[in-house]
């Protein structure tokens, strides 16, 4: 279901106008006492979901359906100087309780059940936690420490299925991965234009089900070390090495979910298949140029080496690019565009191992009245996988191989601020996958939402914050 893709694309860079705002905060005039401020959210939410398992188009099964569900909201967000807003800490929450229609509450989800027996359910609870201490001890040296964790539904593809790699694995269960990510930053400013952040991160990716778990857990390693120049409040200039390491711990000798090929080959190795994990090494230059004032280019170049740990032969070499433009081309209009070419995180990819991935993505913000807001989404990618041929025996399993698709994604989304306190939210999306095997699949959602923020003050009234919510608001919003 793409109840769990944000809207804006996860990019490698964050986007050119919160690179640049950030900047502003670090140089601007700050007052000398700033206050905490809170908002607390809470709400309801409506869905009508199609073909959340994302079965063919061409499938008969009783879960390649449509129903509804409905979910009760809770957010909240603080930010909190110390003393200052150049060294603060920002938390932002929210859980989700999702409860789902009949088809999707109660339905039979192993390899061996007939569809329309009971026994699973897709409720559960969405919930996601951002945190961040940035600190500022002097003018030339500063850092930052974030924390996020997110669990959502799992990213379906292609239905069930009663022969699958990992085995017993229908692809129709309750999946809901747990991301955890931790990430430090030390900067030394050696100059009011240069300074020098290093950066480690580490991430985890969790699974419920046992063999799916066993083939798909994943943690990995970052560090990064590069040189950025500030040009003013202008723009950010940065170039330098990262070094991911990717290990898959829980992999290795599994039962072949072939009954006929067990005969012969009772047993796989899924590190001789897949291999343990991978080295990306990249050399890289980002930039975010403020062109004008109302015009900011965006800009991604890296050159990786990717190496396995166990099959050298199938080491590459890989090119990892992005463009971008923020373009507010009226007082109340703004247009994102995306071009991308890159290795996806596998955080991201799901069931599809080792994705490149390509791309371009619009959206067009149109800010009509102070109260109301039109968000236009409209993106085509094109997501080459090679997951390495199983050697089973007998037949080609489900979520092995390689191959190529192409996805075409529609958004629209309307928001209205009935006051400054409660706000209702309209959201729809569609997607069409084009599989390199012929099959095409297509899913979609639309969402209502009621909500009611309390918050302790107001923000400052602005073109872009109509509205005047404060930053922990703010918060809230960008985690939606």
């Amino acid at each position: 279901m793409s109840e769990q893709r944000r809207w804006p694309r996860a990019g490698r860079l964050a986007g050119g106008l919160r690179l640049l705002a950030v900047l502003a905060a670090a140089t601007g005039a700050l007052p000398a006492h700033a206050t905490a401020e809170y908002a607390l959210q809470t709400g309801v939410s409506w869905y009508r979901i199609e073909n959340p398992f994302l079965f063919p188009n061409n499938s008969t099964d009783s879960l390649k359906t449509t129903d509804t569900a409905w979910s009760t909201d809770l957010r909240f967000g603080l930010f909190l100087p110390l003393p200052t807003q150049r060294t603060n800490f920002q938390l932002t929450a929210s859980a989700s309780k999702m409860h789902y229609g009949s088809s999707f509450s109660d339905y039979g989800s192993s390899p061996t059940d007939t569809p329309g027996i009971g026994g699973s359910s897709l409720n559960y609870t969405k919930k996601q936690v951002e945190a961040q201490y940035t600190w500022e001890f002097s003018d030339w040296l500063s850092g930052r420490i974030r924390h996020r964790i997110d669990d959502r539904l799992y990213n379906y593809f292609g239905g069930r299925t009663s022969i699958s790699y990992p085995a017993m694995v229908s692809n129709v269960e309750p999946e809901h991965p747990h991301i955890r990510e931790d990430e430090a930053e030390v900067a030394y400013r050696f100059s009011d234009r240069f300074d020098l952040p290093f950066t480690f991160t580490q991430q985890t990716l969790s699974y419920e089900v046992p063999d799916r778990a066993k083939m798909y857990n994943m943690n990995s390693n970052t560090w990064q070390a590069a040189l950025r120049y500030a040009s003013g409040r202008k723009s950010i200039f940065s170039g330098g090495f990262r070094q991911s390491k990717v290990k898959f711990p829980e992999r290795g000798i599994v039962a072949n979910p072939d009954p006929v090929a067990a005969l012969t080959t009772p047993f796989l190795n899924q590190v001789t298949d897949f291999d343990s994990g991978y080295t990306d090494s990249e050399i890289f230059v980002d930039t975010a140029w403020r062109y004008t004032e109302n015009t900011i280019f965006i800009g991604h170049l890296g050159s990786i080496s990717r190496q396995f740990n166990t099959h050298a032969e199938r080491n590459s070499k890989l090119l990892s690019t992005e463009l971008g433009i923020d373009w507010h081309y009226s007082s109340k209009s703004t247009f994102y565009g995306r071009i991308w070419h890159s290795p996806q995180s596998n955080v991201e990819a799901d069931n599809r191992l080792y994705v490149i991935n390509t791309g371009i993505q619009g959206r067009n913000v149109w800010q009509a009245t102070p109260k109301s807001r039109v968000t236009l989404l409209l993106s085509l990618e094109s997501q080459k996988y090679d997951s390495f041929s199983v050697n089973n025996g007998v037949t080609t399993l489900q979520g092995t191989g390689s191959g190529q698709d192409k996805l075409l994604r529609i958004g629209l989304r309307y928001d209205y601020d009935i006051t400054r306190r409660l706000a209702f939210r309209a959201d729809a999306m569609r997607e069409q996958t084009m599989s390199g095997g012929g099959a095409d699949y297509t899913r979609s959602y639309f969402q209502m939402s009621l909500n009611y923020t309390f918050d302790n003050i107001s923000g400052s009234y602005t073109d872009a914050n109509p509205m005047g919510y404060n930053k922990a608001r703010q918060q809230i919003e960008d985690l939606r």
